[in-house]
């Protein structure tokens, strides 16, 4: 094992978790990536580790709002004219997804995954000596409505509740008392208390990153153009030079799908863009992650500033930020804090998202020597870790304790 040698494209928090687990176990581990680590979508995130999220977003509830959302310009979800074309598989798989029986299936899936988050975040966190990029505060939802929030708590959150999630509600005198800098906005809410979430997403990553390099690991700042299986091992293209490996892990998110076309591997995984903006308060505090779960948008008390995230626009990865959506969000920060806060810096970056709302973790039936570890849309900080430890034993040939063929990217043939 020890000569061994491992490549992994995409050096995000899924790519730099996956190589600290494959390290760990032994092997000889390359990370390549165009940009530095950690400056691809997990740059962007809201920060949380979201144990309440184990609801796939494809259902039938949610089709039937999308129409009065696309047509509301101050809603999250938009999408550009020119991407529709690409967003057709997208769509026919993402209906296929809401029904009763794949809803359930897809339910069951995440919450396989959720049972091993925890321990896997300690393992990666204590490598890496990162614990004190994270915080255990809980996490509030707010809602502007009274029977949005009722009818929540028979929905939604009733829903999350059964699948053993740790919430409370709470009315708006007990979000004041939590939060007291606030707006009061809000009829109240839910209060996830055993969610965690971390003051840099950029910080962690250079600390995984940091300590990958300090024990041998290497990190190529180069492209990888294609990739080629062979009889063994797989070969990656970059744009100077071809590299040999004994087993390849694409982490690449988006990127990873147009590596994956040449060999027949059928994706229709999208680009879902969010956006943030950084904050500041000026004497205002926050604790804790609060959003407002009617706007879908979140503010996070990180290192550099407050960092409100949100939106879920359909669009090509390299279009261009629209101020807009970036003056939207600004709108509803101010009606969530009372006054117009200070925006210190704009970002937009883009989700790989996959209709079904699962990730795509584990081998290729085809091709076993290359395994893929992507499409995680909202949840890629929260599953990273998990899905670098499912990839290392899958390698290995070692039970995970998580069956794979809900993630297996053989769904999707």
């Amino acid at each position: 094992m020890q000569d061994s040698q491992i490549g992994i494209i995409g050096a995000g928090v899924v790519g730099l978790s996956t190589a600290l687990w494959l390290q760990k176990a032994g092997y000889q581990v390359t990370l390549i990536d165009k940009d530095l680590p950690g400056m691809g979508a997990s740059f962007g995130n809201a920060g949380l580790f979201a144990d309440y999220a184990r609801l796939p977003f494809a259902r039938f509830s949610m089709m039937r709002k999308m129409p009065g959302l696309l047509m509301d310009s101050s809603s999250p979800l938009s999408m550009h004219s020119n991407y529709i074309p690409k967003l057709l598989p997208y769509g026919w798989r993402f209906f296929k997804a809401c029904f009763a029986d794949n809803y359930a299936k897809g339910k069951v899936a995440l919450s396989q995954l959720h049972q091993h988050t925890v321990e896997a975040d300690k393992t990666v966190l204590k490598i890496s000596g990162a614990h004190d990029l994270v915080k255990a505060q809980g996490c509030l939802g707010l809602f502007a409505d009274q029977q949005d929030f009722e009818n929540a708590q028979q929905g939604d959150l009733l829903e999350r509740r059964q699948q053993g999630v740790n919430l409370e509600f709470l009315n708006a005198g007990q979000v004041a008392d939590l939060e007291p800098d606030l707006a009061a906005f809000h009829a109240g809410g839910v209060f996830y208390p055993d969610t965690r979430f971390t003051v840099s997403p950029l910080g962690l990553c250079r600390r995984y990153a940091e300590h990958f390099t300090n024990n041998g690991g290497k990190i190529l700042r180069d492209q990888a153009l294609s990739v080629t299986p062979k009889i063994p091992g797989v070969s990656v293209k970059l744009t100077d030079e071809t590299l040999d490996f004994d087993h390849l892990v694409i982490c690449a998110g988006v990127a990873s799908k147009e590596l994956l076309t040449p060999l027949g591997v059928k994706m229709p995984m999208v680009s879902e863009r969010g956006y943030h903006l950084t904050l500041d308060l000026g004497e205002k505090q926050l604790q804790r992650p609060v959003g407002w779960l009617d706007k879908s948008v979140f503010l996070t008390p990180m290192s550099g500033g407050v960092r409100l995230a949100g939106t879920a626009e359909f669009a090509a990865a390299d279009a261009p930020l629209d101020e807009s959506k970036a003056q939207t969000m600004l709108e509803h920060a101010k009606v969530m804090l009372g006054e117009t806060p200070h925006i210190t810096s704009t970002w937009v970056g883009s989700r790989p998202s996959t209709p079904d709302s699962l990730p795509v973790i584990g081998p290729l039936k085809r091709y076993p020597q290359i395994s893929l570890g992507f499409g995680h849309g909202h949840l890629g900080l929260t599953f990273g870790a998990v899905t670098g430890q499912l990839i290392s034993c899958a390698i290995q040939g070692e039970p995970g304790g998580v069956d794979l063929e809900a993630f297996a990217p053989e769904r999707f043939s």
